[in-house]
C-alpha cells in the first residue's frame, strides 16, 4: 500500500471517529431474497461467476518448487495446477486424455510428472503426453496431440488466478480494476510470494456461497456478534470502503488506531491498526492482518443454492520453526477460527434458514452496508439480473 494511501486513510478513520460516523452510500439497498434461495439464480452465477472469471486458486508460496501441485474441484471442472521446472505454472484439465481419470488429488510435489492411475498414460509438467503403454493398439494416436487440455492462467503479486475455461484468456490487472487505480498497487506491495503457508480450513457450510463473503463485508454485526472475540478490539459499526470496479477494499478500525493521534502524521499508517478487507470478486476474500494474511473462498454447491464449501488459507510472514512461533500462531488462529466458526456460521446459517422460509421477499441493506451493497449489485450485474 502506497504511503499516501495509508496515511490518507488514517485521517479519513479520525474523521470519521470524531463526528461518529462511518461510510455511507445514499439510500438503503434492497436484495432480492432470490439471490440466496433460487436454483435458477445460482445456475446463472455458477455459468458466469465460476465459469467465465479468473479465480484465485493459490498464493505462489503454496507452490515454491518445480512439481508442487495443487487440485481444485470447486470450481464444476477438475483442476491441476502445477509448478514448472523453469519456475513458470501450468494449469489443465485434472483430466486423463485416454478415458478421463483424475491424475492428481489434493497438493504434494510430483517428481516428474504425472501417471494416470488407470491405465498409466503419463504427462509431464507442461502437460505433454510422454508415456502411452502399448502404443501399438491405438493407431493414429499421436502423443503430441493428447496433451491435457490447457487452461488460462496467470501468476502475478504473488498470485496465482485461473479461468476454468479452455481458450478463455484474461487480463487480471483489468479485472482488479485497471493499473493505477490502487487495489493492484496494494497486491503488489503486500509481497505475498514472501509468505508461508500455515494451516488450512475447509467447511461445508448451510448457507449460500454469498453469506459467507457478506459477513466479512460489515463491521454493523461486531458488538451484538462479537461480544468477546474481535467486538472489543474493533470499533463497531464504523468502515472505510474504496471500489476497484467490481473488487473493493474495505477497513475496518481497531481501537488501538487512537495511538497515532499522537504520532507525527508522515508516520500514520492503516494497516497495523485495521483489518483490510479485500473482496477479489466473485468469490475471494482476502483479509490483511496485521502480522498475517487470510485468503477465505467461498463455491456454490451445484443445485443447492443454501449450501456452500468454504477454504480458509492462513499465511504468515515468516515460518514458525518455534515452538514459540507456533505457540503465537495458533493463538491467533484460535481467534480466527473460533470468530468465524462458533459466531459468524452459526449466525449467518440462521439467516439462511430465516431467507428460506418465505418469510420475507428481500434483505434491506442499511447505508452503513456499503462494501456489503456493493458486491450484490456487481453480482446481480455480472449475471444480467441488476
Amino acid at each position: 500500500m502506497r504511503k499516501e494511501t495509508r496515511i490518507d486513510m488514517v485521517e479519513r478513520a479520525f474523521k470519521l471517529l470524531d463526528n461518529n460516523d462511518t461510510t455511507r452510500v445514499d439510500d438503503v439497498y434492497l436484495s432480492p431474497v432470490a439471490s440466496y434461495t433460487c436454483k435458477d439464480w445460482l445456475a446463472l452465477e455458477q455459468d458466469i461467476l465460476f465459469k467465465d472469471y479468473p479465480q484465485l486458486v493459490a498464493f505462489s508460496c503454496d507452490l515454491p518448487k518445480a512439481g508442487d501441485f495443487i487440485t481444485n474441484d470447486d470450481l464444476g471442472v477438475p483442476i491441476l495446477i502445477v509448478r514448472g521446472k523453469a519456475g513458470d505454472i501450468n494449469a489443465f484439465f485434472n483430466t486423463c486424455r485416454h478415458r478421463g481419470a483424475k491424475l492428481a488429488n489434493g497438493c504434494g510435489r510430483a517428481q516428474a510428472g504425472f501417471t494416470c492411475p488407470y491405465h498409466a498414460w503419463t504427462y509431464d509438467f507442461t502437460g505433454d503426453l510422454k508415456v502411452l503403454p502399448d502404443q501399438v493398439s491405438f493407431p493414429g494416436v499421436d502423443k503430441a496431440e493428447h496433451g491435457l487440455v490447457k487452461l488460462p492462467v496467470v501468476e502475478k503479486y504473488g498470485m496465482i488466478w485461473v479461468c476454468p475455461t479452455a481458450g478463455k484468456d484474461f487480463d487480471i490487472d483489468a479485472q482488479l480494476g485497471g493499473l493505477g487505480e490502487g487495489l493492484v498497487e496494494d497486491l503488489e506491495s503486500y509481497q505475498f510470494a514472501d509468505y508461508h503457508p500455515y494451516t488450512q480450513r475447509r467447511m461445508h457450510c448451510k448457507m449460500n456461497w454469498k453469506m459467507m463473503l457478506d459477513t466479512f463485508l460489515e463491521p454493523y454485526h461486531f458488538a451484538p456478534l462479537h461480544p468477546t472475540t474481535v467486538g472489543p478490539l474493533m470499533y463497531h459499526n464504523l468502515c472505510l470502503l474504496d471500489t476497484f470496479g467490481q473488487n473493493l477494499r474495505e477497513a475496518v478500525i481497531r481501537k488501538s488506531i487512537q495511538k497515532q493521534r499522537d504520532q507525527p502524521k508522515d508516520t500514520w499508517n492503516i494497516v497495523p491498526d485495521s483489518a483490510l478487507v479485500y473482496l477479489l470478486f466473485p468469490n475471494a476474500g482476502l483479509v490483511m492482518q496485521r502480522d498475517h494474511v487470510e485468503l477465505w473462498r467461498s463455491y456454490p454447491v451445484p443445485g443447492k443454492p443454501n449450501e456452500c464449501m468454504v477454504q480458509m488459507d492462513y499465511y504468515i510472514p515468516e515460518p514458525a520453526e518455534t515452538q514459540s512461533a507456533k505457540d503465537h500462531w495458533e493463538r491467533n488462529m484460535d481467534l480466527a477460527v473460533r470468530t468465524v466458526l462458533e459466531e459468524d456460521i452459526p449466525g449467518v446459517e440462521g439467516i439462511q434458514v430465516g431467507l428460506s422460509s418465505g418469510a420475507i421477499s428481500h434483505s434491506t441493506f442499511g447505508r452503513n452496508e456499503p462494501a456489503l451493497i456493493h458486491f450484490q449489485r456487481e453480482v446481480a450485474r455480472a449475471i444480467g439480473r441488476a
